[in-house]
């Protein structure tokens, strides 16, 4: 009989703290993609200081066609360069935080209208990853930043 009581209690204990990591993950996903919300937004507005803010200090960001960025200095810079490409909103549909809940990554779909060298524009659809670092006061920062396009090649040789 004690032993199906212990049995019994482990069985408990196992759900219980399985169901409280579920939760804790949904938390913490649930922050990571409020972080990348609050980014897109003030991306979207081409808010730089505001912008550059969600970078961590030894983050990174994967331009296509253009070497690697790091730092925020560079990634600054970098992100000046694509404001004045034209707009660009982008959509989360995916938040996934390591175990240890120090790293975590989005992904999802954007598009920005971008004006070629001859003034027209070109609605560039694509992918995106980022990938989140938690930082000791619990915010996100982006510790790298990668996205491509869906279009071929010929139509995003310009930028």
């Amino acid at each position: 009989m004690r032993s199906l009581t212990c049995r019994t209690a482990l069985v408990f204990f196992a759900i219980s703290v399985g169901a409280a990591l579920g939760q804790t993950s949904k938390n913490a996903e649930d922050s990571i993609l409020a972080a990348d919300l609050a980014w897109e937004k003030v991306y979207s507005a081409k808010d730089l200081e505001k912008t550059v803010a969600f970078c961590d200090e030894e983050g990174s960001m994967l331009v296509p066609n253009n070497p690697i960025v790091t730092g925020k200095a560079a990634m600054a810079k970098a992100i000046a360069s694509d404001f004045a490409l034209g707009d660009l909103e982008w959509h989360a549909n995916k938040a996934v935080v390591a175990r240890s809940g120090e790293l975590g990554y989005t992904s999802g779909t954007y598009e920005q209208k971008v004006r070629d060298a001859s003034g027209k524009i070109i609605l560039d659809k694509g992918k995106y990853l980022t990938v989140w670092k938690k930082q000791k006061n619990g915010s996100w920062r982006v510790l790298m930043d990668m996205f491509n396009s869906d279009l071929p090649p010929s139509a995003t040789s310009t930028f």
